[in-house]
């Protein structure tokens, strides 16, 4: 015996109306239980079941219990088991349930399962109705002045109260108030079904002459009170003895439970009809076919077995009974059929109106329990045979002499056997490019030593030729090329797996043509196969690219290395020898350039390729904002695998991922990616590209590398004081700014626009008063440096008129102007000395500003 833990399958309901016929089980199930047990709290209950295979394999059978009621699930630890039984076989499985002490009384419904849905489908799952009947604890401490109760008649487990389905049983419930306030009693009986049970209350007066009938008893203290209880089993309620648990509730005392049980017995009835129908009782080589129809109209379970004797020449006849035994449940109705063969031949009668076979079927219960014994009587009708029963004879003569005319024919007047094509057709329904498949035929060939050729031809749907044509000449015989492919017999050519050479994707219809021998019945025969399809090698597909940052920072300027001349000879040499693949990319050249590893400002790029088996060429462009190209065409060859330049940046498996590849694009701008995939074989119709998000490169922000006046670095404010004859300082302004793409300079208030590093000397007026210079830097993303220096002029010796003498090549002097000025002053002579500017402090007044002075 083998137990396994299984989840079981949804039952139908199996239940039948009397009228209703089923075959019998093939699982035959004894219970130890009758339907209803009863367990006081605290002890254990166990309920034994036989099973027994009736069938005629073996089965794996399941047992279990169905719809426990909650309060009860976790006292059985086992509820359910599987056995597998052979043919004949049987076992016993037991339940066992631990009530606690703490159980409350009452009846606990639940289902005994039986099914074998894995090896008799037919057959429906034997549900078993069961009942748990804990009985209340024998002891209770019942107080002096607590209400009571006594049940007339008196009722135990030795001497149950008996009656038949549909008798009543009556009971005198007397109520004794003990207590010292009026009180209302209910009675309860909740194990039974509300149709079975009927409470009567004494009647009560509300008024002269009217009387009521309340749903409780009211009882004064010290007095005693009548409650009649009618308990009526319906007319198919099941043999058992059952136990009915009576409480009576106190309306003052809501939480005294007096309790009582009724042992009930219902007794059986033992009713069982059985009808032998005749289906097929005049047969001539056939059996005859007869039923016996087994209703149980009473109440308790009954198992019938059947014999068949033969009343004249018992060994003249085969019967057979299927099954030979029926358990029913109450109210069920089974079938049993029976054959009845006749065994010899040669026994039928010749004339007559045939044989009549008597037999009986006698029906016995194992358990001896009452049963009708009267036999079924069954009649067999076994016709004689016909008239024309010489047939045969005239029939053997007849086609003895048509045998000879067909053999006169056969060898002195038929005409040879036309050849012909018995069967054309593919190996097998499709093909696949990516596979390497090619199409192989086969055929069926009647009569081949009338063949002179053969010739196969593979067309299109529009009747162009895609394959062959394949043709083999058999004036020699078998052609050499198809002897290890074919088996011919003197009737039959039979050839398979012939190759043929049809490889392209695409949908084939083949057509086999055979030109026979000249001679009779050489009539030309064609074949056409079913259309095969070639399925084309799944295309690469683009899923997914994306920059691999969303910004980057400008690369700083670097000196260029080759001109724009040499690059794009370069890439047309490289285009040239692209051809046609480089023309789905629309872009005028294509080529392989160094792909920088570790440059962080260079924009780089992640992609997924699907099908890179099928992937010959990717090509990945960069475009600006307005869409033009940015970059030349990024091309990789992937037929040998994954290139070299993209060996650090990508792994092969059944996709290919690419990380962090890098750009040439280095600029500042916003630039979108295309990748365009250029698969092996033919061509595309439309093609394979996807277009990333868009990625920024941001621009460098302007700066400023050197800034001087007179060579040195130049400061916001400079004092120049002009002296009369003396000639005006020279000033000269460079500048150095960082040369950025975009980058934008210019020196206001003039000239405007200069170039990113310069020099330029600055005039001044001989007039006293301020010059303001300023120098911007703008770069591509318009953001803005400036730069100012303000000089100003003014006389030291106000009180004289200045002459000014402009000397273009007077070199500025170095040291202190305001210093140099008094040392001018203080020696009395002004005319050589050349005024450089002074830069002005801040806080400090300028020398044109400061008060008068005497000497």
């Amino acid at each position: 015996m083998t137990h396994f833990s299984l989840p079981m399958r949804s039952l139908p309901e199996v239940a039948m109306e009397p009228s209703e016929i089923a075959l019998s089980q093939p699982i035959g199930i004894i219970l130890s239980s009758s339907g209803e047990d009863s367990v006081l709290p605290g002890e254990r209950l166990e309920i034994g079941v036989t099973i027994n295979n009736k069938g005629n394999q073996s089965a794996i059978i399941d047992v279990y219990l169905d719809e426990l009621p909650t309060a009860i699930h976790n006292w059985c630890s086992t509820t359910q088991t599987r056995l597998a039984l052979d043919p004949g076989q049987g076992e016993e499985v037991t339940f066992g349930f631990d009530v606690p002490a703490s159980a409350l009384s009452g009846a606990y419904r639940y289902r005994l399962i039986v099914d074998a849905p894995n090896h008799y489908p037919d057959s429906p799952p034997q549900r078993y109705e069961q009942v748990l009947q804990v009985l209340p604890p024998t002891h209770t401490t019942v107080r002096v002045n607590d209400p009571t109760f006594a049940v007339e008649p008196v009722t135990t487990t030795n001497k149950p109260v008996k009656t038949l389905p549909g008798n009543p049983l009556q009971f005198q419930i007397y109520v004794y108030n003990r207590a010292d306030r009026v009180d209302r009693f209910r009675l309860q009986c909740t194990d039974l079904a509300e149709d079975w049970v009927t409470i009567n209350y004494p009647q009560g007066f509300q008024a002269p002459g009217l009387a009521i009938t309340e749903p409780y008893l009211d009882l004064n203290p010290g007095m005693e009170g009548v409650i009649l209880l009618t308990i009526t089993p319906p007319s198919n309620a099941l043999a058992a003895t059952m136990l009915a648990t009576l409480q009576l509730k106190s309306e003052n005392n809501p939480q005294l439970k007096l309790l009582d049980v009724l042992y009930i017995t219902i007794d059986p009835v033992y009713q069982l009809d059985t009808r032998f129908r005749t289906l097929v009782s005049r047969v001539q080589r056939q059996p005859g076919l007869y039923s016996i129809q087994a209703s149980n109209q009473g109440n308790t379970p009954r198992t019938l077995e059947f014999k068949i004797l033969g009343l004249e020449d018992a060994d003249l006849c085969d019967y057979q009974i299927r099954p030979p035994s029926l358990t029913l449940a109450p109210q069920q109705t089974l079938l049993s059929q029976i054959s009845v063969q006749p065994k010899n031949p040669w026994q039928r009668p010749l004339f007559g109106g045939g044989r009549v076979i008597n037999f009986e079927v006698t029906t016995t219960d194992p358990e001896k329990k009452p049963l009708l014994d009267m036999p079924m009587q069954g009649l067999l009708m076994w016709e004689a045979r016909p008239w024309w029963q010489i047939l045969p004879v005239i029939l053997l003569l007849l086609g003895s002499f048509i045998g000879l005319i067909w053999l006169a024919w056969y060898f002195f007047i038929r005409p040879p056997a036309p050849t012909n094509i018995l069967r054309f057709s593919t190996e097998d329904t499709a093909y696949s490019a990516a596979q390497g498949d090619t199409v192989h035929l086969g055929f069926d060939i009647a009569n081949p030593r009338r063949i002179q050729h053969l010739e196969i031809v593979g067309l299109s749907a529009e009747g162009k030729l895609l394959s062959g044509p394949l043709k083999f000449d058999f004036t020699q015989g078998l052609p050499a090329t198809l002897e290890p492919l074919c088996v011919q017999r003197p009737n039959q050519l039979t050839c398979r797996n012939i190759r043929t050479d049809a490889t392209r994707a695409g949908e084939y219809t083949f057509t086999l043509s055979l030109i026979p021998k000249p001679g009779r019945n050489a009539t030309p025969a064609t074949a056409t196969a079913l259309p095969v399809t070639i399925t084309p090698a799944p295309l690469p597909a683009i899923l997914e690219l994306v920059p691999t940052f969303a910004s980057y920072a400008e690369a700083p300027p670097q000196p260029k290395t080759k001109s724009k001349e040499t690059q794009t000879n370069a890439a047309k040499k490289t285009q040239a020898t692209d051809g046609k693949r480089a023309q789905m990319t629309d872009l005028p050249i294509a080529f392989v350039p160094s792909l920088p590893e570790k440059d962080p400002h260079v924009a780089r790029v992640n992609w997924k390729v699907e099908h890179p088996e099928q992937l010959e060429t990717l090509h990945l462009v960069g475009r600006d904002a307005e869409g033009a190209v940015a970059t030349p065409v990024f091309s990789f060859d992937f037929q040998a695998g994954i290139p070299k330049e993209l060996t650090d940046f990508c792994l092969l498996d059944t996709q290919l991922i690419c990380r962090n590849v890098p750009t040439s694009l280095r600029q500042a701008g916003i630039y979108t990616f295309d990748l365009i995939a250029i698969p092996k074989g033919e061509l595309p119709e439309k093609p394979i590209s996807l277009t990333s998000e868009p990625t920024h490169i941001q621009p460098r922000p302007p700066r400023l590398l050197t800034f001087t006046l007179n060579g040195d670095p130049a400061q916001p404010n400079y004092l120049v004081p002009v002296d009369e004859g003396q000639p005006l300082v020279n000033l000269e302004l460079a500048w150095a700014v960082e040369d950025n793409p975009g980058t934008q300079v210019m020196l206001m208030p003039a000239p405007g626009n200069v170039p990113v590093a310069g020099v330029l000397p600055l005039p001044l007026s001989p007039e006293p008063g301020e010059t303001l210079v300023s120098l911007q830097v703008i770069n591509g993303a318009g953001e803005q440096l400036t730069r100012s220096i303000t000089i100003t002029t003014y006389d030291p010796t106000p009180e004289s008129p200045t002459i000014v003498v402009n000397t273009g090549d007077a070199a500025a002097g170095d040291g202190d102007g305001a210093n140099a000025a008094g040392s001018a002053d203080a020696a009395g002579n002004n005319g050589g000395a050349i005024r450089v500017p002074v830069p002005s402090r801040p806080g400090t007044v300028s020398p044109q500003e400061l008060p008068p002075q005497f000497e």
